[in-house]
């Protein structure tokens, strides 16, 4: 009797859990402005497919039907799953760049503030991010928390040195410490910048500009963008790294905090996705999207920064892909899209521990014509 009441419990909860991972399919569709618990069930995805995956090895052991449930649910999810986990076979890569003009290699990085205040704990971080920017070697750099300051070593120009390779740059300061100084976003090139352009977003240290690169004859449009973080302050990593079941008056006013700015900070990157959307669908140029999107794949606002585009890793890369390397759980929130006019070969995440993001980088070349390609 007791084991008849167990499996079904079993059975019950993994109803549930499929029913749950069902719903985080929507996320990506359904503004967060709208309806909110969507964007909190396509945060937990990775969670929810890894309790499926749990419950189908369980049933495959046993040799029951009730697999189907699982496997169902997984495999409707097919495309989030390659999101997550692509499956590229190819092993095709090729070093863009280099004066190639058919072809560019990107990088993204968010450099939080070229770790002037040490969060890493790694010595001689910053001089550590100019030079793993300097082996990478990329054609187009974009940073997110770009900081600079009127002090020896931490002035523009001085990162401007360190970057001698990219004599092409524009830098935008959203919080500005004086004429050339301040947090914001930057672009570097090797290639001719025409025009650049910032993409003004309310109310927020966030920002996203775009940069028109010549490349021979080709033009591109690159968007570099930083869209709104969660601000968790430290009294919240505090709580969430000390987490347990107690149910306390002030534990629950901990978890209202914290979803308090996780909903103001989807409702916030919705917004602020549409408006990078209607000035990719705007763009006369095939485009580039870099930066950090403070999202992951399942999230309405990477759907809606994606539509026509595609992702570089999912097309090129492999593993899991995380490049949030802070103190919570880490997600894929780094990302390098680009128009259907070109066609990722390599896709690369670098782990390194200067920051609290991975850099990325992505080999992008021109598609050849079709009757060429033979």
């Amino acid at each position: 009797m007791l084991r008849k009441i167990a499996g079904r419990l079993i059975l019950y909860t993994n109803l549930f859990v499929a029913v749950l991972l069902l719903l985080s399919y929507t996320a990506p569709f359904i503004n967060p402005s709208a309806l909110l618990f969507p964007a909190f069930l396509g945060l937990a995805y990775p969670y929810l497919l890894l309790i499926n995956l749990v419950f189908l090895v369980y049933w495959i052991i046993r040799f029951r039907k009730e697999l189907l449930v699982s496997l169902v649910a997984i495999l409707i999810g097919w495309g989030h799953l390659m999101n997550f986990l692509p499956l590229n076979f190819s092993g095709e890569t090729e070093p863009a760049g280099n004066g190639d003009e058919t072809s560019v290699r990107i990088m993204s990085y968010n450099v939080r503030l070229f770790d002037q205040y040490k969060w890493s704990k790694e010595e001689n971080s910053t001089a550590g991010i100019f030079a793993l920017i300097d082996e990478n070697d990329p054609d187009i750099l974009c940073l997110q928390e770009f900081y600079t300051r009127n002090r020896m070593g931490q002035r523009e120009a001085d990162v401007r040195r360190s970057l001698k390779k990219y004599p092409y740059y524009s830098v935008y300061y959203t919080v500005k410490s004086g004429p050339s100084s301040g947090v914001g976003i930057a672009t570097f090139s090797k290639y001719p910048i025409v025009r650049t352009s910032r993409i003004p977003f309310d109310n927020t240290m966030n920002q996203a500009v775009y940069t028109d690169i010549s490349m021979g004859e080709d033009t591109i449009r690159v968007f570099n963008i930083h869209l709104q973080s969660i601000s968790f302050g430290q009294r919240n990593y505090n709580f969430l790294d000390t987490l347990s079941l107690k149910y306390s008056n002030r534990q629950l006013e901990e978890v209202k905090d914290i979803g308090m700015r996780l909903k103001d900070a989807f409702v916030r990157r919705a917004d602020q996705s549409k408006i990078i959307h209607n000035y990719i669908a705007d763009a006369p140029h095939p485009v580039v999207v870099a930066g950090d999107f403070n999202d992951t794949p399942t999230s309405y606002s990477y759907m809606k920064i994606k539509k026509g585009l595609e992702d570089a890793f999912r097309e090129a890369g492999h593993g899991f892909g995380n490049t949030y390397a802070g103190e919570l759980p880490s997600y894929r929130i780094d990302f390098i899209l680009y128009s259907k006019d070109l066609e990722a070969t390599d896709f690369s995440r670098i782990k390194s521990r200067y920051s609290d993001h991975f850099p990325v980088t992505a080999a992008l070349r021109w598609k050849l014509p079709v009757a060429d390609e033979e």
